[in-house]
């Protein structure tokens, strides 16, 4: 079994901190193409892996599910995202697609404390359900810019879900190198 979850829950963390910080610090136009080329880099990361989740099946059960199309949809967002700040454009489409794909993460996160999924299952849902919402709340903060109390408030709870994102993808890297030492592909 090839299990590269832990880097994709590390790099759901940064993405997460990354949005946090553009929203937090509002750049000008003339700052945000500087800010392009993380999120893609996040974007292209996950869209490999997951696109490769969703093909192959690669995990056991409803796992597969569970981590790979929201990493892929977050990818999606998160690559067109960054090319169009590379641009100089405008994202509120992005924000628009990350408003509604904000529910898929949410419905999961409930789903995985309902199934008890994961070895943490209230954490790892936790995490889910924050970034849903950080993914809802990033559209009234990039539509209304003005209105600096939202930014922040999806700010605050998009470092939160980032913690939580890596807290398990650093605790996941730690375990799968024991889990994994004596695991030789056939």
């Amino acid at each position: 079994m090839i299990d590269y979850l832990a880097v994709m829950l590390v790099s759901v963390g940064i993405g997460l901190a990354l949005l946090a910080f553009y929203l937090y610090f509002q750049p000008d136009e003339s700052r945000r193409q500087t800010w392009g080329g993380g999120f893609l880099t996040i974007g292209l990361v996950l869209f490999f892996l997951a696109l490769n989740i969703d093909l192959n099946w690669i995990l056991p059960s409803s796992y597969n599910i569970a981590f790979g199309e929201p990493a892929l949809l977050f990818a999606s967002v998160y690559s067109v995202t960054g090319i169009l700040l590379l641009m100089k454009q405008d994202i509120l489409g992005p924000s628009i697609v990350g408003f509604f794909a904000g529910l898929v993460p949410i419905i999961v996160g409930l789903r995985m404390i309902n199934m008890g999924m994961t070895n943490e299952p209230a954490l790892s849902g936790t995490g889910y359900i924050l970034a849903g919402l950080g993914g809802m709340l990033n559209l009234p903060a990039i539509a209304y810019k003005n209105q600096r109390a939202i930014a922040i408030v999806a700010a605050l709870v998009l470092i939160v879900g980032a913690v939580i994102f890596c807290y398990m993808g650093y605790g996941a890297f730690w375990s799968h190198l024991a889990a994994f030492a004596k695991y030789a592909p056939k």
